[in-house]
Formats: C-alpha cells, sequence, structure tokens
C-alpha cells in the first residue's frame, strides 16, 4: 500500500511528465498561460528536474515481481505501465487491448487519410481527435479520490498487460514442469481472452512438455495423443519429429514383443501419416520385410517336404507380420488351395474349464464337428427328417420287432470320416445292452433284444418293444476306434497330447490347442492325388468379447463367426463382404430348477420367481434392440414353437409384481419366515449372461437374493457345486425322447434319475417312454408341456433364431443349416488375401 505521501509524489511525476488531468479533473492552466516564455521555460527546466527526482520513486520493471497463480486468479486484474527511464505505473487494465501502442500508433497513421475537412469546424473536432490519439487513458489503483489520468504516448515505453503477466507465469511454470498449473493458467486465458498474443506459443510448448512428461512415464498412448495433437497444430514444431519417432519406437517394440503385430502396423501407421520420411518408419519397414521373408522360405521348404500344414501356417504368419509383402500373394493361394484351412471366430470353445456343466453352444458345434451319428436330423419341418452317412438303406419287418441294416462300402474322398463296416456297429451296439460296460444304456437295453451281424456291411437289430422312431434311437455315434482301418496321419512321437483318437465316427478330431486356440484336423486326411482339396483343418480363435469377435472378421483373422447378435443382424446383411445364414433351429432360453434344491422344491417360490419376469420387455429392449420381436419369440415349451408336438394352446403367463410378491411371502412363511441366497448358474452365451442380469435385478425387487455362479476354472474345480437354478440353451429337434434327459438336469434318462422328481412328473415321462404311436406320444407331451408351466417345475423365457456370418470367400454351405458345422466337409474357402491397409488400425 502506498502512503498518502507516496501517493502526492507520484501525480507531481504525472504533471512533471506533461500529464494533464482528464476533464472531471481539470487543473487551472490560465495561471500557466500568464507566464512570459522566459519565465515559463525556467520553469519548466525546473519541472523536469523535479519530475526526474520524482519518478526514482516508482519501481523499475526488474524489481517488478510476477504475480504468483493465486494472485493471478484470484485478484483484480492490473497492467504494468512501463515508462522511458523503466520505472513502472501499476494500473486498471487499459485499452484498446492487446498491443496498445500498437494500435494507437496505428491510428494517428491512419488518421492522417481521413477525409479532407469541410469546415472549419471539422478542422478543429480532426484536431482535437488526433491530439487525444497521443494520450492514454489510465486509472490508478490506489488513487480513490482522482484516479484518471491521461499519459502522453511517448513517454510510455511498454505496456505489460494482466494476459502478458499470465504468460510469464507460464513460462515459468513451464520451467519448473510443473504442468498441471500452466494448462490451468492456459485454461484461464483462453477463457479470459482467446487468441491473445504468446498464446498460442505456449500451448504447443505445453504440449511437446506434456508429451515428454508422458514418454518418462512410460504411458506411450498419451504421449502419443499429445504428439498428435501438437502435429495437427505445427507438424514442423522443433523436435516433434524425433520425440514422435522415441515413443512409437518403444511401442512397436512392445508390440513386437507381444506377438501383436497388427498393433505394431496400426503404430506405425500413426507415424508415418506425420513423418513419412522418419528414421523409424523406415527401420521398421526394413525389420518386418526381412522377418516376413526370413518366414516364407520356411513355408517354402516345408512345402518342399509336403508338409503343407506347416507352409500355410508360416504363410498366414508372414502375412501377419508384414501383409505389405509384395511375395506373399502367390505362396498364400497356392498353399490355401492345397491345405484350406478355416478360422472361426468364438467366444469360448468346448475344452475351456466352467462350472457349467449342460450343453451349451460350443460343446454343440464340438460334437457336429468331431462326431457323426449314425442317423442325424438333416431337416425339420414340424417333425425331424433324418439321414445317414453311412447306411445305404434300413428297413424294418416282422411289424416292427426287427430292422435290417446295408452299410455303404465306399465313400467319396472328400468325406472325413473312417471306413465303417458292421462289426464297428455291432459291437458298440452290444456293449450298449450289456449291463456292467462303461457304454450301457438303460434306456437303449428296454428297446433292443439282440444285434447281429449277417456280412461285412449287413447287420439287424431286434426289439423286445417298437421304438416310435428306429432313427432317433440310433442317432448316436459310434464311439469306438476302427477294427479294420488303422488312421495315423502323423507319427505318434509327434502327436499333440490333446490330440483325439480317431474313431469310427470321428470327423474332424482336436489336433491341438495353443494359447487358446483349437485346431480341428481331418479324422482322414484326403489323398494327395484329388483335384481339389476339402476343407483339412478348423481353428476356433477365443476371443473375450463379441465386440472383438467382430473386430476379427472385419480385420481378417477370422472369416466366420457362428455366433451373432439379432441387434446387428441388419449391419451384415447390408454388407457386402460378407453373407447372414438364419439356422432352421432357433435357440430356447429356460429357466430350471434344482429337483435337489430344498427352496425350488416350494411351489410358491417358482411361481414368484415366474411371474416377476417381465419376459417381453427383456426379451425386445435388452436381447433384440431395434429389431424387437422379428427374430425372437415368448415361448412355453423348451423346444422349438414350429414343432407338432408344441403345445400352441398354453397361455403365456403375464408379468404380475403385485402376484409375484403375493406368492413370495406365501413362499416365505414354508420357508420358516426368511429366504435363502439363491446361486443360479447360466450358459456362458452372452444373451444369457445379459437376460441373467436383469431377471436377477427384478428377483431383487421381492426380496428375493440370487447370485450368479461366475463361469470361470476356479469355480469349475470345486467339488460338489451347489446352484438352485439354472438358465440353459437348448436346441431340440425330437423332445418326445429327449424330454426326459432334460428333465434330470444331466442325470440322463434312466429309472434311478426319475427318483429326484415328483411322483406325477415320473409316471408322465415313464408314460410318453413307452407310447406306441405318434398320435398318442404327442398328445402326452402337449399335456406333459401343459403341467410343467402351469406348476412352473421350468420356466421357458423365449427362443432367439441363430444367425452365423461368413465372409463371401466361404463357399458351399447351406443356406439354412441346422447345425454351425453342418456340410463342413464340402465348405469351400476360396484364398483370400486381406486389405493390406485393414492391417494399419488396431
Amino acid at each position: 500500500m502506498r502512503t498518502p505521501r507516496n501517493t502526492l509524489l507520484i501525480l507531481s511525476v504525472l504533471i512533471g511528465l506533461c500529464f494533464t488531468v482528464d476533464l472531471p479533473f481539470a487543473v487551472a492552466q490560465n495561471d500557466a498561460k500568464k507566464d512570459t516564455p522566459a519565465d515559463s521555460a525556467t520553469k519548466e527546466s525546473k519541472d523536469k528536474d523535479s519530475a526526474n527526482e520524482n519518478v526514482d520513486i516508482l519501481p523499475k520493471l526488474e524489481e517488478m515481481q510476477i504475480p504468483t497463480v493465486e494472485e493471478l486468479l484470484k485478484k483484480p486484474p492490473v497492467d504494468w505501465i512501463v515508462l522511458e527511464n523503466d520505472s513502472v505505473l501499476v494500473v486498471e487494465p487499459i485499452y484498446p487491448r492487446p498491443d496498445t501502442l500498437g494500435q494507437l500508433d496505428l491510428a494517428l497513421k491512419e488518421s492522417y487519410n481521413w477525409p479532407k475537412p469541410k469546415s472549419k469546424e471539422e478542422i478543429e473536432e480532426q484536431k482535437k481527435m488526433r491530439a487525444d490519439m497521443n494520450f492514454i487513458l489510465i486509472t490508478l489503483t490506489d488513487d480513490k479520490e482522482n484516479p484518471e489520468y491521461r499519459i502522453q504516448r511517448k513517454s510510455v515505453k511498454q505496456v505489460i498487460h494482466h494476459e502478458d503477466q499470465i504468460l510469464q507465469r507460464i513460462d515459468l511454470l513451464l520451467k519448473e514442469n510443473d504442468l498441471k498449473t500452466a494448462f490451468e493458467l492456459l485454461l484461464f486465458l483462453d477463457r479470459k481472452h482467446r487468441d491473445w498474443p504468446g498464446f498460442e506459443q505456449r500451448q504447443k510448448q505445453l504440449l511437446l512438455l506434456e508429451a515428454k512428461d508422458k514418454q518418462q512415464a512410460e504411458q506411450y498412448l498419451n504421449a502419443l495423443a499429445y504428439v498428435q495433437d501438437l502435429h495437427s497444430r505445427d507438424p514442423k514444431y522443433p523436435g516433434l519429429s524425433q520425440l514422435a519417432g522415441e515413443i512409437i519406437d518403444v511401442m512397436i517394440s512392445q508390440s513386437v514383443q507381444e506377438n501383436a503385430y497388427r498393433k505394431a502396423h496400426y503404430y506405425l501407421k500413426r507415424l508415418e501419416s506425420m513423418f513419412p520420411l522418419q528414421q523409424t518408419v523406415i527401420k521398421w519397414k526394413t525389420n518386418f520385410l526381412n522377418e516376413s521373408n526370413s518366414i516364407l522360405k520356411a513355408a517354402e521348404q516345408a512345402a518342399g517336404q509336403k508338409q503343407y500344414q506347416e507352409a500355410i501356417q508360416a504363410v498366414s504368419t508372414a502375412v501377419v507380420i508384414w501383409p505389405a509383402n509384395p511375395k506373399l500373394r502367390e505362396p498364400l493361394l497356392r498353399y490355401q488351395k492345397r491345405f484350406p484351412m478355416i478360422n472361426v471366430g468364438v467366444l469360448e470353445t468346448a475344452l475351456e474349464e466352467t462350472p457349467y456343466f449342460l450343453e451349451r453352444e460350443s460343446t454343440r458345434r464340438h460334437h457336429t464337428l468331431t462326431q457323426i451319428p449314425l442317423f442325424e436330423v438333416t431337416k425339420v419341418n414340424q417333425t425331424p427328417l433324418y439321414q445317414s452317412r453311412f447306411l445305404e438303406q434300413w428297413e424294418p419287418t416282422d411289424l416292427g420287432r426287427r430292422a435290417d441294416f446295408i452299410l455303404r462300402q465306399s465313400y467319396s474322398p472328400w468325406e472325413s470320416h473312417p471306413t465303417m463296416i458292421a462289426a464297428d456297429i455291432t459291437q458298440y451296439l452290444r456293449s450298449k445292452i450289456t449291463p456292467g460296460t462303461t457304454k450301457y444304456d438303460e434306456r437303449f437295453d428296454s428297446y433292443v433284444r439282440s444285434v447281429s451281424s449277417t456280412g461285412p456291411f449287413t447287420f439287424s437289430i431286434y426289439f423286445d418293444r417298437v421304438p416310435l422312431r428306429i432313427e432317433w434311437l440310433l442317432s448316436d455315434p459310434v464311439n469306438s476306434p476302427p477294427l479294420w482301418q488303422k488312421i495315423s496321419t502323423i507319427p505318434e512321437s509327434d502327436q499333440s497330447p490333446v490330440r483325439d483318437e480317431v474313431l469310427v465316427s470321428s470327423r474332424f478330431i482336436v489336433d491341438q490347442q495353443r494359447d487358446g486356440i483349437v485346431s480341428y484336423s481331418r479324422a482322414v486326411p484326403e489323398p494327395t492325388d484329388v483335384r481339389e482339396f476339402s476343407v483339412a483343418q478348423i481353428n476356433e480363435i477365443p476371443y473375450p468379447s463379441f465386440e472383438k469377435s467382430f473386430q476379427g472378421l472385419l480385420l481378417g483373422e477370422v472369416t466366420v463367426l457362428p455366433f451373432l447378435p439379432a441387434k446387428l443382424v441388419s449391419f451384415f446383411q447390408d454388407s457386402e463382404d460378407f453373407n447372414v445364414v438364419q439356422s432352421v433351429i432357433p435357440l430356447t432360453h429356460v429357466l430350471q430348477f434344482n429337483p435337489e434344491s430344498k427352496p425350488m422344491q416350494v411351489v410358491e417360490l417358482r411361481r414368484a420367481l415366474a411371474y416377476s419376469i417381465d419376459r417381453k420387455k427383456i426379451l425386445s429392449e435388452t436381447l433384440l434392440h431395434e429389431s424387437r420381436l422379428l427374430n425372437g419369440r415368448l415361448v412355453t415349451a423348451p423346444y422349438f414353437t414350429g414343432l407338432q408336438v408344441y403345445n400352441q394352446q398354453v397361455p403365456q403367463r403375464e408379468y404380475s409384481f403385485p402376484l409375484a410378491v403375493a406368492l413370495a411371502v406365501a413362499s416365505q412363511k414354508k420357508l420358516g419366515g426368511k429366504f435363502p441366497t439363491l446361486r443360479m448358474l447360466c450358459d456362458p452365451n452372452p444373451e444369457a449372461q445379459i437376460a441373467a442380469q436383469e431377471m436377477i435385478k427384478a428377483w431383487s425387487q421381492i426380496g428375493l437374493k440370487v447370485v450368479l455362479i461366475p463361469n470361470t476354472a476356479v469355480e469349475a474345480k470345486k467339488e460338489n457345486l451347489q446352484w438352485d437354478i439354472v438358465y440353459r440353451t437348448v436346441s431340440m429337434t425330437e423332445p418326445v425322447m429327449e424330454l426326459w434327459p432334460f428333465l434330470t438336469v444331466g442325470k440322463g434318462a434312466q429309472i434311478e434319475s426319475l427318483e429326484i422328481l415328483p411322483d406325477w412328473m415320473r409316471l408322465s415321462l415313464i408314460e410318453l417312454d413307452e407310447a406306441t404311436d405318434w398320435e398318442s406320444a404327442t398328445a402326452l407331451i402337449k399335456k406333459l408341456q401343459q403341467q410343467l408351466y402351469s406348476m412352473a417345475h421350468i420356466i421357458p423365457l423365449w427362443e432367439i433364431d441363430q444367425f452365423h456370418v461368413f465372409r463371401k470367400n466361404i463357399k458351399g454351405y447351406a443356406d439354412r443349416p441346422l447345425n454351425f458345422y453342418d456340410n463342413i466337409e464340402r465348405w469351400i474357402p476360396e484364398p483370400y488375401y486381406p486389405d493390406v491397409e485393414s492391417f494399419s488400425y488396431k
């Protein structure tokens, strides 16, 4: 604070420096006019001497302290006026700004271009305006009585505005590497006065320092973001090219160590887009090209030794390392034709450990790919239609008490299974009716009396009771080694420990498992002299989420996705690069209760769970999204609504929260006044997992706590898994035969397995199993469907259409497959060379 004495001295300095007082604070200048010229000159000399003495009380520029951050942000803004002798006046912000002196000089210069005055009044007015341009209006900060003055322009050497002081403080902060505070001040300045001179320069400097700081902290992605931001503002900023090269060099090295070459290409592309001639770009392009050529030579050597599997894998690796290598296209096409291989993007494989012990999507794919049943469903038109790859003819005789079979004696080269003879089948079927053997099947034994072989390719089966459908009874694969054909594709010493044994009904076998990828190879290698080779290997590549598998499909890592959410069907249908195929049988979602769980034996609790679920809302909003109910339907049974045995007369259970609460209260009394925590097991299917979370939220609103058992290997290793509810996905084609093992929850179709079920359900299942004609069987299963639904022994939720997406280089698949791997031997994977640019993005 200045003392009154100092304030008076400053005022005298202002007068001594030819300050003139503005109109509100006019001084009497008449006395000055009365002075003689000599007296005036003497007085002016004295005033100047006095001014020079008094001006010394003002601080010098070098003595001024740059305001602190707190002062700049919280105190009123002030400008510094630097006089000719470097003394500083602290005043309130002056105008015009910025560059006050420059703007005044420019205005004075332009004033001489004004239109010529037409009258004496205009002459005087222009003189006055021009004279005003020689003065700067200021307001002293400490003079409250007479703060406003005019100061001559020629007396001012420099004006340091408040914004300039902010920039000076930012410079100090940048030297101290206090980047966060510097950024806050820059942001403050930008809001206060956008585009202030010097702002952009500090902003660029800050970006460079931020990039260096993140580089030192090994936060390379963040550092690269700052580099790209600075490049967009000033591509030639000093030091930027070198810093970008250093950052991306480390990122590429890390990606290569992780074998993440596509990520490395992505970073290289980012660097090249900024600095095409940077040394790091040239270095890594050369490294990738040399490594790709080296692997290509190894592939050519493997192909020379007729090891085509190793050759195509090596070329595929070389493509991943550097797809821009011009030498890759020809060998890739050649080896792909010789050893056709298909990469399938999946969310899980059948070999992954999970506590979910029931059939799931991955196991259904695995069984379809690795096993060929004696009879398999090939079409569904209200009832299933069967076909056999092994049998040429079959015919029931003796009023259905016997059936004669004739096997095929020759197969096409593309078929991947071993040759089956009558002895293979009869030996296997006898083991199923022989108690004490591992393959003994009590239900099968109740039908079959004996099996006999009547020739190398003929056999007969004798029945104790006539089955409803012989084809279904013989729809299991013959899981025994072939008796006369020894299959060996590679030396035993080189075989993978996970490699499956080749059985009579083997289609493809698990060849190897590495890094989570499961490779399936043909059970019987194709002859080497065929003109066109069929699919030799299937690689199931797991992804942590559908989004990642979708990305892999677009990048060319995989060419097929077996699972396609309904909400994305329209996207792929509109694409020119992909084909979408709909499966014949939709996937049915159903809740099932543990028959041995005491809480689940309370019918009121089961019904409370059922009525508290808004199935229509979950299906339409959570699962189907934009497609709404076009690709899904509510159901009342755990099987396809298009089957003849589905009872369309069973009404849908409507959502009713009040009824659910009432039933929950009633069940709580039966459970001793307190609900136990229920444990829920869920199919790994992504749609099932999402729907399960929604249902758990709904159950919590009626006072029930349900926890979801994690699908992890840790949970899978636990013994005696305790669960109360299971969320299942099923795809039945023959419910009359499949309902019994479904209701026993993995315990099979044995009399012993019925002990856990209520009496009425046992009798209904036995009566259904003993039905002798389709009319009575259909009536019985429709009645059973109504009973199961009304008693809430199961809660059928909905069925959702299954879609698969194929890149268009894959040909030969069915238009409406029953299973994903239907007709896999006839698929034609045409050689596909991914777009080089697709490898350049993450």
